[in-house]
């Protein structure tokens, strides 16, 4: 395996990885998050943790003002930490309040840039946009285009997925229905119009990727992202791809995380099976079960966990011996730290609220790490 060189100072983006050392990063923001709209899209991205607790029809999710103060104290808190462990942190221009989304076949509440891993990758000094599964997501990425054309003006390439239409019967539910899970009810209200001919698109999330160097790990879970990775392989023909087939419905991020070369925070070792045969002899830690109780949300009225109840392992490398840990998963923090890692505890106390911890939370545009070959066949 190569050693990883310094980034060239004028060389905008530089990250091949999730692990070597973090030098700029952007973080989201999420003022003005004081609401869901549940439309079909959201339903059905949202569905294994969402559908039990939604009522027909329900459209509107209105959050109380407490917890989205909450949330913007621990962001900031976030933000803070990473700056304090000397990395350079960016931040997406403010959302403004209430917007509405439309195109001519559907409309939809926007979604303020807080989980900026998702609408975006970076893919070696590449930005690449990727293809939003939400509608109300369609133009997040704008809040991050100040930051995209400085990395352009400085070196950094710049490509975009095709824009999905999102037009009613343009998702594919075939991750579910694999399982016999009948999602037919998260779509039974929708309003959007078709368009003749559109079928299934290309639909994708930066959070579907895993990047080791010059491999990456691509979850296609359905039709959507397997057009997706097609698209990557004839536009990265330099990367290694590795499809993960459908080792979740969307992300992975809470799933499998790289923590340096040989070593591996994983869910459980179910997921070896999915990984690729270099992968499955890494040493994994395997996260320990967590002892504080899920928060109470009944004086609020407000029940819709978006994330994953192991949301708290969508934890951000600051390097190969530093990871940012949710403060609330002590149990976690213990057993990084009998591994020798230092630990930065940051709080997140609404984890489940908002679709994303903090890998999520993040998009690091400038990593030491280059296209080395952790993964060499």
């Amino acid at each position: 395996m190569t050693q990883p060189q310094s980034v060239p100072p004028t060389a905008g983006v530089h990250s091949f990885d999730d692990f070597t050392r973090l030098r700029e990063v952007i973080v989201g923001r999420a003022d003005h998050y004081t609401a869901h709209d549940a439309d079909p899209t959201w339903r059905l991205f949202y569905f294994e943790n969402v559908a039990p607790h939604l009522a027909a029809g329900q459209r509107q999710l209105s959050i109380p003002q407490q917890i989205v103060d909450e949330l913007n104290e621990d962001v900031t808190g976030y933000a803070e930490a990473l700056a304090d462990c000397g990395v350079r942190v960016l931040r997406p221009s403010a959302p403004g309040k209430d917007v509405q989304v439309s195109s001519p076949w559907w409309s939809s509440g926007a979604t303020p840039p807080l989980n900026v891993r998702d609408n975006a990758v970076i893919l070696g000094e590449t930005i690449v946009e990727t293809a939003p599964h939400i509608r109300g997501r369609v133009f997040e990425n704008d809040h991050l285009k100040s930051h995209f054309n400085r990395y352009f003006e400085q070196g950094a390439n710049w490509l975009s997925m095709a824009r999905p239409a999102l037009a009613a019967g343009s998702l594919d539910t075939a991750y579910f229905d694999q399982q016999g899970i009948d999602v037919t009810a998260a779509m039974a209200d929708e309003a959007a119009l078709p368009i003749d001919g559109l079928g299934l698109e290309m639909v994708f999330d930066g959070a579907q990727c895993i990047r080791l160097g010059r491999d990456v790990l691509v979850n296609a879970a359905n039709h959507n992202h397997e057009l997706a990775y097609r698209w990557l392989e004839r536009n990265f023909p330099d990367l290694r791809l590795h499809r993960l087939p459908g080792i979740a419905d969307n992300h992975v991020d809470s799933i499998v995380v790289p923590l340096r070369p040989g070593l591996m925070l994983l869910r459980s070792p179910h997921y070896l099976q999915y990984l690729p045969e270099a992968m499955r002899s890494w040493e994994a830690i395997y996260p320990p079960p967590s002892t504080v109780p899920e928060q109470d949300y009944t004086e609020f009225g407000f029940v819709i966990p978006t994330a994953s109840r192991y949301i708290d392992i969508n934890v951000l490398s600051v390097d190969e011996a530093t990871v940012v840990v949710n403060s609330l998963y002590p149990e976690l923090i213990a057993l990084l730290e009998q591994r020798g890692f230092t630990v930065v505890p940051v709080q997140h106390r609404h984890r489940r609220l908002f679709g994303g911890g903090h890998h999520c939370f993040t998009l690091d545009t400038i990593r030491d790490g280059g296209p080395e070959d952790y993964l060499a066949p």
